[in-house]
Order: C-alpha cells, then structure tokens, then sequence
C-alpha cells in the first residue's frame, strides 16, 4: 500500500507518543509498504534511511513557541498534505491523533482520501492550561468527533475509548480495533546488572526499583514514593531509580524530602531512547503504576520495554497492567493506590533472586515471541486493507 502518515510529536525527542510513531512507520516500511510521513521537523535533523528505515519524511518547519506552534503546524501541515495527496495518490492516510489539528480532516475530505484515525485519548480527560479551557476543549473534543465519524476505521492501545465512542457517538463497533503498545527487542536488551551499573556510575552491591516514563498523575509515582519509606527499613541500601521528567515532578522532590527520602529517590530525568535499556537493565525490579484519574488505563510503552530487558514488574492490579503480567509470569499485581501492598511486592522480588530471574525470562519470551512492533504493524496493516477495501 502507499500509506501517508500524519503525526503532530516531536519525533527529535524521547516521548511514548513519537517512538509509537516512528515504530508503526519503521514496521509498515520493512513489511514493504510505501511511506511519506507529515510531521513537524525535528530541530536536530532526522535522517530518514536511519531513522524511519526507508520511509520519507516530509517536515514541516515550525516554532517552538506555545500558542503559536499549533497555528503554524496547522497551516504548514495542510500545505504539506495537499502536495503529498497531489503528487503521491496515496491509498490511505494513517492519522496519529493530535488535538485540534483539522489539517488531515479538511484534506482528506477535498482529496477523498480514506483515513485510519489513532486514538490514545481525549481531549475532555487530557488538556489543561489554555487548552483545557472549556470553549477551547469542547471545540477540540467536538473536531475529533467529526474527524472519528468520517474516518474508515479507529484504533487505540485501549478498549475503554472505543467502548467509549460507541457508546457515546455511536460508533459502529466493526469500525474499532485496538492494537496495543509493543517494543523492538533488538533495541530493548538485556543488560547485565554489574555493566549498566558500572556504565551509569551506580554502586554495583545497590537494590535498584527502576521507573522510566513520564511524570503525569495517572502513574501514581507518589504512591511509588510512599512505599520507599517502607522499603527502606528492610533495605537500607534500596534506591529509586526516576528516570524521566514531567508536570508532578516538583511536588514529587517535595515528597521525597517530607519523608526524608532525599537519597533514596533519584531524579534522573530525562534520557535518550538508547539509554533506556541501561537504566532498566541497572534495576532489580521495575515498577509501573496506574491511578485512574481518567476512565481509560491506556496502555503503558514502558511495560514492554521492561519486560523486553528481562526485569520482573511490580505492577497495579488491572487489564494490561497487573493482569497482564502475572499472565505472563512475568511480575506480580498489587493493589492500586496502596503504598503497603506496593512495597511489599517489591520487597519479594528483592527476597528472592531467582524468582526475579525467571520472571524477566518469562517478560523477555513472551514479547519476543508476541508483543513486538513487528507484531503490531500487521495488525494495523490489516485494519488500513480492510478500511481501503471498504473505499473501493
């Protein structure tokens, strides 16, 4: 198929959103397919044979300035659009959301371009500032309305959000999939404890509780740092490895410091997408959490990557996170919001190395055999013939 991508991440930096779409892309390209990819140029250059392994991107210049960007993205990006459409014909365009981004709708609709629409959320539970406010966000919710009615076919990392639209915008249920996360295991590998420490300048006799993402409500990291107080009276030397950044970072230093965890808790920030691997390949056990401050759990990138590096997981009870991983025997669940229960397994998995072994064994096999982007390209693959299909 000729497949045109329309994304509005910064795919210069280390975020879910944009590995998501570099991946598809990467996947889609190795299965043969063509690919010309709409996305804002990222400020540090990206070389398309390297980076998106042989599709072509077409960058949109745009500043990065707050108000501003989101106007400018919109009026280059259609310009964009319209010239690939004209000159390339493409079967199908793969639509990655991005709120109140009408460009892709308005071409798509001129051009009579059949359209996949991704959906990882939505406005009325995610936008805050400027663009939370109820005018801007009812507009926005209601353009995303019109975008997932027009389109050939939905997809998200959760069931909850096509439930949700069928339920509320009356959906058809045949129009919805949901194709999860997945993971490169060739770029996501295990690290041997006593090299990761030693690459990242950690003492190598530590116990390391790993986390990697981003800091937003929905992780429930206070929760995570509620359980080292207990964590640490067993084990004295345990460390909190936190490795990324976001909104509920500064209330979460302050936390630290309250209970006294100033060096048991280590705010690392952010790091590249290759370093992952080592800082989760650094820890004894890694850690994902969900608090359901909005009605959908998504679906957690890092899990994958966890399980990928063969560490076990401590994870909240529930579909696609606690569930998940005892499935796999991969980890353990625990009760959400309960630093005790949190803490506890976590101290089990300290307890007993060799049953932490064995999990991340297990995590590593099962993605492999299973969960790859490899894996999700052709699930998506089908959803944009059956959707083509459908056009014609």
């Amino acid at each position: 198929m000729n497949i045109l991508v329309f994304c509005d991440e910064e795919l210069g930096t280390a975020g879910g959103g944009s590995l998501q779409v570099v991946q598809f892309v990467r996947a889609l390209a190795a299965r043969g397919h063509k690919l010309r990819m709409v996305a804002p140029r990222p400020p540090g250059g990206m070389n398309d044979d390297t980076a998106l392994a042989g599709a072509r991107g077409v960058w949109v210049w745009v500043p990065r300035v707050p108000v501003i960007r989101p106007w400018a993205y919109l009026i280059g990006s259609a310009i964009a659009l319209f010239q690939t459409m004209w000159r390339e014909k493409p079967d199908v365009m793969l639509w990655f959301d991005s709120p109140g981004q009408v460009a892709p709708l308005i071409c798509a609709s001129v051009m009579r371009c059949p359209y996949v629409l991704f959906v990882n959320g939505l406005p009325g539970e995610e936008l805050a500032g400027l663009w939370g406010w109820k005018p801007i966000r009812n507009a926005i919710q209601w353009t995303l309305r019109v975008a997932v009615q027009r389109s050939q076919a939905v997809v998200s990392v959760c069931r909850e959000i096509p439930l949700w639209m069928q339920r509320e915008w009356g959906v058809a249920p045949h129009r919805c999939q949901v194709i999860r996360n997945g993971v490169d295991p060739s770029a996501c590998l295990p690290r041997q404890k006593e090299d990761a420490r030693r690459r990242l300048g950690l003492s190598p006799d530590g116990q390391y509780i790993g986390f990697v993402g981003g800091f937003f409500p929905w992780h429930g990291l206070n929760t995570l740092i509620e359980a080292m107080t207990i964590v640490c009276r067993e084990c004295p030397t345990a460390k909190l490895l936190l490795v990324g950044d976001g909104h509920t970072r500064p209330e979460l230093i302050a936390l630290a410091r309250q209970r006294g965890l100033k060096d048991a808790v280590s705010f690392v920030g952010r790091v590249g997408f290759e370093e992952v691997p080592w800082w989760i390949g650094a820890s004894d056990v890694c850690v994902v959490l969900h608090r359901p401050v909005r009605f959908y759990p998504g679906d957690s990138m890092k899990l994958w990557e966890y399980l990928a590096c063969a560490r076990p997981v401590v994870a909240t009870a529930g579909e696609g996170y606690g569930d998940l991983v005892e499935k796999l025997g991969a980890g353990l669940s625990v009760k959400g919001d309960d630093p005790v229960a949190l803490a506890e397994g976590v101290l089990r998995v300290f307890r007993n190395p060799a049953l932490a072994k064995k999990m991340g064994q297990s995590g590593r096999a099962a993605v492999v055999h299973s969960h790859t982007w490899d894996a999700r390209a052709v699930e998506l693959e089908h959803v944009c013939s059956v959707a083509l299909a459908a056009t014609r």
